[in-house]
């Protein structure tokens, strides 16, 4: 028997978990699991085998006590090529449309890594604004689980393996997230866009199809090019090469970015501005809510403001201050501060790298102003009760 983590591992653990939540009692469950084989928590032989032994000891443990729900029947998909998760998920959208009967639940779990996740997420948002009858088969009969198996786990129902097992044995109740919305206000010229379409990998532009979402965290600054790194590194030497990354990134990010001036305003749910801050920046941090956290349980959000704003900081400072930004112990201090707002509007007078949900993206001075808004909630997740 392999030792390697494989999906029917985490089918079996994961239907049995979910067979005894009293939160399906007396339903007909349909588990639908898209997977992406190329993820690092199938490949990578530590990291599988770790996983291995957790899903296979708890669905051990679930074994032992009888199940409530009426039935249970699951369904495996593979992502075969980038983007292939959006595809998928609008696949299990149709057949659960035209197969559902009143009383069955469906759930769909992502079980990749990061960007398996984004591009479930974002076809269910984007499907839910397309028609009612796909909103209301999203919102009202459809659970998103978000299994956290990549790199960050950046938005997953628990920041390990393990706080998603003890989610799912435990009280539970259904609620309906907000995501971000990402767009560009900047208008480019025809020269940006030819230059843009010239050399793509420098500019990796997103304007083409913007709006974009994320259903966590974006960030523009330092983090997004702690991100950048970490992929890059991560596609030579697979593994979590984040605390590597972070004094790395400090060290030639000024060169390859230097620092520009930011003013951000902030608005609330009724449109109202209602404060603004100017100042050069190392990092700006939005959140879909407050308490949020990012790269393995790091706080940048860890209160109830959703916004951080870190102005310049020297390289020392970084590298000797970076774990207040995992602890959450930078409240209170200088390095960041933190705000609230249902609108955050971001002029910036130079390039600069954006990551939503550990997606990576460069804007040109001319994306700017840059909006990120939260949505209405929609997509239905799970949270304890």
């Amino acid at each position: 028997m392999s030792k390697k983590l494989n999906p029917d591992d985490i089918i079996r653990c994961i239907s049995a978990l979910i067979a005894r939540n009293k939160l399906w009692a007396g339903k007909d469950v349909q588990c639908y699991y898209i997977t992406n084989k190329t993820a690092g928590c199938f490949t990578n032989a530590k990291k599988s085998n770790h996983y291995k032994k957790i899903f296979n000891i708890a669905e051990t443990e679930a074994l032992n006590f009888p199940a409530c729900t009426k039935s249970i029947s699951s369904k495996l998909f593979t992502t075969e090529y980038a983007g292939h998760g959006k595809d998928l998920a609008n696949a299990v959208l149709a057949e659960l449309i035209a197969t559902y009967q009143p009383g069955n639940e469906c759930i769909i779990i992502a079980a990749g890594g990061d960007g398996t996740s984004l591009e479930v997420q974002t076809s269910l948002y984007l499907a839910a604004q397309s028609q009612p009858k796909k909103r209301d088969m999203i919102m009202n009969h459809i659970t998103l689980l978000r299994l956290p198996l990549g790199t960050g786990n950046d938005g997953t129902d628990g920041h390990s393996v393990e706080e998603t097992i003890e989610l799912l044995k435990g009280p539970i109740v259904f609620q309906n997230a907000r995501a971000l919305k990402i767009y560009p206000e900047g208008k480019h010229t025809q020269e940006d866009l030819a230059r843009i379409k010239k050399d793509p990998k420098k500019y990796n532009n997103l304007n083409y199809d913007a709006p974009w979402y994320c259903f966590n965290i974006v960030s523009l600054g330092l983090d997004a090019y702690v991100v950048y790194m970490t992929n890059t590194v991560k596609q030579k030497l697979p593994g979590n090469f984040y605390h590597l990354c972070v004094p790395l990134s400090g060290v030639v990010y000024d060169k390859d970015f230097p620092t520009g001036n930011a003013t951000i305003e902030f608005f609330n749910d009724k449109g109202q501005k209602t404060e603004e801050v100017s100042t050069p920046i190392t990092l700006v941090a939005i959140g879909a809510s407050g308490y949020r956290v990012y790269g393995g349980g790091h706080k940048v959000l860890p209160n109830e403001h959703n916004v951080c704003v870190t102005p310049k900081v020297s390289l020392p400072r970084l590298i000797r201050d970076n774990h207040k930004f995992v602890d959450g112990s930078f409240v209170g201090t200088d390095l960041a501060s933190l705000h609230t707002a249902d609108k955050v509007k971001i002029s910036y007078d130079k390039a600069i790298l954006l990551q939503a949900d550990g997606e990576v993206a460069m804007l040109c001075k001319e994306d700017f102003p840059l909006v990120v808004e939260k949505t209405e909630p929609c997509i239905r997740i799970i949270t304890k009760a």
